[in-house]
């Protein structure tokens, strides 16, 4: 099964889809913590504060969205997160550079919306363990 194509009718599969989502954050906030160790690497010293300030605001974002994505919530969170990703994409395009982190970045988008929508429909209560059972009645 494609990773776009989830399933949200019972509990089982909105809750894979609310933790894959999670994993999708915590791998943001890695690549994050990378690029702070990036400019830390490259940058020189009037812009550093304000780049490693943004940088790991953006992380901590991501490793919350990531944690409150796994308990199975966290739509706020995980769409805060998933904003965050299509700014880093717009600013890609724009840019024209890192093909590699555009390709990389859409992945953890579909992922990361994925998982919002999975939160989403843990939080409506329209399912329960019955449905899965349902099927071999």
């Amino acid at each position: 099964m494609a990773f776009w194509n989830i399933d949200l009718t019972t509990q089982d599969g909105a809750e894979s889809a609310a933790q894959n989502g999670g994993l999708a954050c915590f791998i943001a906030t890695g690549l994050g913590v990378l690029g702070i160790g990036m400019i830390v690497a490259t940058q020189s010293a009037p812009a550093l504060a304000t780049m490693i300030a943004g940088a790991a605001g953006e992380a901590l974002v991501f490793a919350i969205a990531g944690f409150r994505l796994r308990a199975g919530k966290g739509v706020i969170w995980g769409g805060a997160a998933a904003l965050l990703i299509i700014i880093e994409i717009a600013a890609k395009l724009i840019s024209l550079t890192g093909i590699g982190g555009i390709v990389i970045n859409v992945v953890l988008l579909v992922v990361m919306i994925n998982g919002v929508r999975g939160a989403w429909a843990l939080r409506n209560d329209d399912l329960s363990v019955d449905d899965v059972a349902k099927v071999f009645d």
